[in-house]
């Protein structure tokens, strides 16, 4: 068994930089784990290093990690996508066709549904992205008090709803459509009309206001 240790890896990052580690060194700084078997064992079981970055926290468990290393690695790609949103100029999200590449990289290899808000002033900039609830691979639940609470937080002038389906077909199911009817009914009477409400598949999407032809 292979039980050479990471202890000198930190100083190989102060000597010669972080470029120089291997993939397994890196994972092992951010989670903390010594073992470099263990470690390649974790690469070994997700596939790839894209795969083991997008992965939801019940995979990431199932191929080894503990909770707490779990949530350490998830909360990379979300400092990220922070740090690529926090420049000078805000996102400008006025239609699915804005909305869906700004969502669709997130939920690349998700395997729970995660249900989302995207706070809007009057010109369609974020002013705001919050994830509300995450859920089952079957579903999550959240009310429109949870929703509009979260958009009116942050002075929105209108709110899109999002959420991604695991199993890759973006079909809303009756509950999703229950839920878009009383988004919409809630924001017409807090005058902050729902922008559209988005599911992510893999392949396909499905945008409630292009169905439903809200703008006709």
């Amino acid at each position: 068994m292979n039980t050479k240790k990471t202890d000198r890896v930190t100083e190989n990052v102060a000597t010669y930089g972080a470029e120089t580690l291997s993939d397994a060194q890196l994972i092992g700084i951010l989670l903390n784990i010594k073992v470099l078997d263990r470690i390649e064992g974790i690469l070994d079981s997700a596939g790839s290093m894209k795969h083991l970055f997008t992965a939801g926290p019940a995979e990431l468990r199932a191929i080894g990690l503990s909770e707490a290393e779990a949530a350490r690695l998830s909360t990379l790609p979300e400092l990220l996508g922070r740090m690529t949103r926090s420049g000078s100029e805000r996102p400008v999200i006025l239609s699915a066709f804005h909305a869906i590449p700004y969502l669709k990289p997130r939920c690349t290899g998700w395997t729970e549904e995660h249900f989302g808000m995207l706070a809007l002033n009057a010109k369609g900039e974020l002013l705001a992205d919050r994830e509300i609830s995450k859920g089952t691979a079957t579903g999550t639940l959240i009310t429109p008090r949870e929703f509009y609470r979260e958009a009116l937080r942050f002075g929105a002038t209108s709110a899109l709803a999002w959420h991604n389906h695991p199993s890759g077909n973006p079909t809303p199911s009756r509950e999703d459509c229950i839920l878009t009817k009383r988004l919409r009914e809630a924001g017409k009477t807090m005058e902050v009309p729902l922008a559209d409400h988005i599911i992510i598949g893999h392949q396909a999407n499905y945008s409630f206001r292009e169905v439903e032809g809200w703008d006709g």
